[in-house]
């Protein structure tokens, strides 16, 4: 019963809401927007820094999930720029592959607001998006 109730309160805090994909993984991005899409989430992908940047700059969302290591501007750097030149306070989660101490406290140095660890664990996923889109509502 705890399951459906959990699942139905995510539905009600992230349905409607935009949030932007930022992997340069096609496969990471597809499972990511097949778990959201079950959410009724508005999605929007970026296959790199560089895209999220251009994409921010043009158009709002209300959660940017933010892969670590990619090419032409990582998550770090794209995050850094987010948060410096563009000003914006959006929630960043990180996705990343490694659980090291260093590299979460680079996450957050570098302005993201949380991070979820690769592979996708659907429930912790949605209950981690949840929470950071609960928190901007407040």
């Amino acid at each position: 019963m705890d399951d459906i109730n959990n699942k139905e309160k995510s539905l009600l805090n992230i349905s409607g809401k935009k949030i932007l994909i930022v992997d340069d993984d096609m496969i990471n991005r597809m499972l990511a927007t097949f778990i959201l899409k079950k959410y009724q989430v508005i999605i929007s992908e970026a296959g790199n820094g560089e895209e999220a940047i251009q994409y921010l700059n043009n158009n709002s969302c209300d959660l940017v999930l933010m892969d670590i290591q990619m090419p032409i501007l990582d998550g770090y750097q794209a995050s850094k720029i987010i948060r410096q030149k563009l000003n914006l306070t959006i929630p960043i989660i990180a996705l990343t592959g490694s659980d090291s101490k260093e590299e979460l406290q680079n996450c957050f140095n570098a302005g993201m607001n949380d991070y979820l660890f690769k592979p996708i664990n659907e429930e912790q996923f949605i209950q981690t998006i949840s929470k950071w889109i609960t928190k901007i509502n407040d």
